[in-house]
């Protein structure tokens, strides 16, 4: 990448870009800004060696095809090895033409992205008559075709779009949650947690903490902090030989007996309360060995949810 100042112009992989006298440019800094990303959707970027800090911001008509998040940026601090795509949604209440209160759908969309480790949340407010948010992806391609690189990531934001149009639809339950436990996860579990005013609530999924799929903690009324953990399971649990159940009851003892780090207090802790969550049934011989197999000193600790008792706790508290 090379920048000409005299002709106002800055080189990326075999094309040259022109830009204006207000476009910011030193030593260290360019700060470059078009009306429409057409312009430059083709171009391939290659920051190998480029020692800059760069900023191209760039806009779409069709908001990139997600309807919402009208302005990107492509960002390269100084002497940085990260390079970061941003999406801009600035919308002011009056504009807005949704079926939902602008408000509403973007604090909504935000309680999906916060838990993607993929996604960044870079600014959010709704307090506002503009309503922002703005989410980031890291960019590992050293070089690029930015066009290749926008589709991929509005494609991952369409799908966070249309998963909180159907929960605000009132579509909430889907027949693949009873066959994806990661989905039942993210689209029941983490929001309904959340809803319910539990803290600290994390998804742990796929990592390894003895049977807690999700964290979280309530404030008593005697002022102090109970901690749960809840393992999810997808589909219908059977009380059969070498059944799940067997798996649950087995590992009730590592969830109690092993802590758990939350990093938002930086200390460990340990569980009072276990749950299991699932997306379909306890058949009556799973519920037969539930009642038989739980430890007594731990009856009263462990609590277990199906898919009636999860559909009445979220038309209260959703």
């Amino acid at each position: 990448m090379q920048v000409d100042e005299e002709n106002l112009s800055i080189k990326i992989g075999d094309s040259f870009l022109d830009f204006d006298e207000e476009s910011y440019v030193d030593d260290k800094t360019i700060n470059i800004v078009f009306e429409e990303f057409k312009k430059i959707e083709n171009l391939e970027f290659d920051f190998i060696n480029f020692n800059n800090a760069f900023f191209l911001t760039f806009n779409s008509p069709d908001g990139f095809k997600t309807s919402l998040f009208y302005e990107s940026e492509l960002v390269k601090e100084t002497n940085s090895n990260e390079i970061k795509l941003i999406f801009n949604c600035r919308e002011p209440n009056k504009y807005w033409e949704g079926k939902w209160g602008l408000s509403t759908f973007l604090s909504t969309l935000y309680s999906f992205i916060i838990d993607d480790n993929a996604i960044t949340v870079e600014d959010f407010n709704i307090e506002d008559d503009w309503k922002i948010l703005e989410i980031g992806f890291l960019i590992n391609e050293k070089t690029f075709v930015l066009k290749k690189i926008i589709e991929e990531k509005a494609k991952i934001i369409n799908e966070y779009i249309f998963r909180t149009e159907r929960f605000l639809s009132g579509k909430i339950w889907l027949d693949e949650y009873e066959k994806n436990e990661k989905l039942f996860c993210t689209d029941i579990l983490l929001p309904l947690l959340r809803k319910m005013q539990f803290l600290d609530v994390k998804f742990t999924h796929g990592t390894r903490e003895y049977g807690k799929d999700f964290t979280f903690s309530e404030l008593t009324s005697f002022g102090n902090l109970r901690h749960f953990a809840l393992q999810a399971k997808a589909g219908n649990i059977r009380g059969n030989v070498n059944s799940e159940i067997d798996e649950i009851v087995g590992q009730l003892d590592d969830a109690f007996s092993i802590p758990y780090f939350e990093i938002t207090a930086n200390e460990e802790r340990t569980i009072n309360t276990f749950i299991v969550a699932i997306s379909g049934y306890f058949t009556d011989n799973a519920k037969d060995k539930i009642a038989h197999k739980v430890p007594k000193n731990l009856r009263g600790s462990v609590y277990f949810l199906d898919k009636d008792k999860i559909l009445e706790l979220i038309e209260k508290y959703l």
